[in-house]
């Protein structure tokens, strides 16, 4: 992968990281612990973890890859849920621009753990867009 796009997937998880551990204590300190409980509880996310862990692990690897990133994306997703999660209860009602901010820092997230998965489990496959071979 490119070193600018290193940078930028880096710099973008951490983002979201502190975000979500600002906006998380906040929450946490202003009493809207179950407010997360209940968005943590949602069984879905963990649904399709567990479907892309069971793809990754009855889906032999490709020539090229050191282990799945289907395998690291099942661990990846419930993780950047639960940023999203906490920086969700960091205020009660967000103005309608910080609820786009975030939708769009912790999304963003998801596509920057994604590349970094690719790099570094299938290096072979990064697009060429990314500075990849292909």
């Amino acid at each position: 992968m490119h070193p600018l796009a290193w940078s930028i997937s880096l710099t973008w998880l951490l983002a979201a990281a502190l975000v979500a551990s600002f906006r998380g204590a906040r929450g946490l300190r202003e009493g809207r612990r179950p407010l997360l409980a209940r968005r943590l509880k949602s069984p879905t996310i963990y649904l399709f973890a567990g479907y892309l862990l069971l793809a990754a692990l009855v889906t032999p690897p490709s020539p090229g890859e050191t282990t799945s990133p289907l395998f690291w994306l099942a661990f990846a997703i419930p993780v950047a849920n639960a940023l999203a999660a906490l920086s969700a209860i960091g205020s009660a009602r967000p103005s309608r621009s910080t609820a786009l901010g975030l939708a769009l820092l912790h999304g963003g997230a998801v596509f920057a753990a994604a590349a970094v998965i690719l790099a570094l489990a299938s290096p072979r496959f990064v697009p060429a867009w990314l500075g990849g071979p292909g």
